[in-house]
């Protein structure tokens, strides 16, 4: 780990994400100034139908940090993939929200896979359930969290599983007035500054 070795330690965020770390961002995307949560789910609701139309029909649904995947069910609803593979580095978390999906839609195959999807990873085999394409999902901002050489891996990761024929949905938070970020990541409850 070199952020421990650094004066100023740091570690990924991907290692906060443990069944308290997972709770304590369900309670951080609640909070007044955490408006990315919100922002996405309003885009989700308006523009899913949309969405869908560019995806097409039959994909096989690939969601990067899937967390409760509270926006991904608008677009599961949306174009109802034939499976959906949620990849999570939180095991109890991924566990529960797959049982979920699996479900509230029951026609779609649904495969979990713990692992951390910014390193090369097996995906589940497809063969068998039709699927078109592979959609890549990958909402949340969190590619903000990447240095661009981290990101650029990334997205060559994604690239090679979703195939030439696939896609890639990522969510980008646009530039903001610092003073919305710092209330956003410095809640007046002191809940995100006490997770971290």
């Amino acid at each position: 780990m070199s952020g421990l070795s650094r004066p100023e330690k740091a570690l990924p965020p991907k290692y906060f994400y443990d069944a308290q770390g997972c709770a304590l961002f369900e309670a951080i995307c609640e909070l007044p100034e955490y408006y990315l949560t919100r922002v996405e789910l309003a885009l989700m609701h308006a523009h899913a139908g949309e969405m869908a139309r560019h995806i097409g029909p039959q994909c096989a649904l690939i969601e990067y940090g899937s967390g409760s995947a509270r926006k991904t069910r608008i677009l599961i609803g949306a174009i109802v993939p034939v499976a959906y593979i949620p990849i999570d580095i939180a095991r109890a978390e991924l566990a529960a929200t797959a049982a979920e999906i699996a479900r509230e839609f029951p026609r779609v195959h649904v495969s979990a896979v713990c692992a951390d999807y910014s390193r090369p990873l097996a995906l589940p085999e497809l063969e068998g359930l039709n699927a078109r394409r592979r959609m890549g999902y990958f909402p949340g901002s969190t590619i903000g969290n990447f240095t661009p050489a981290e990101a650029s891996a990334f997205l060559t990761i994604a690239r090679d599983q979703v195939g030439p024929a696939g896609g890639l949905l990522v969510g980008v938070d646009l530039k903001k007035d610092p003073a919305r970020l710092d209330a956003a990541y410095n809640d007046a409850r002191g809940v995100t500054p006490h997770s971290t």
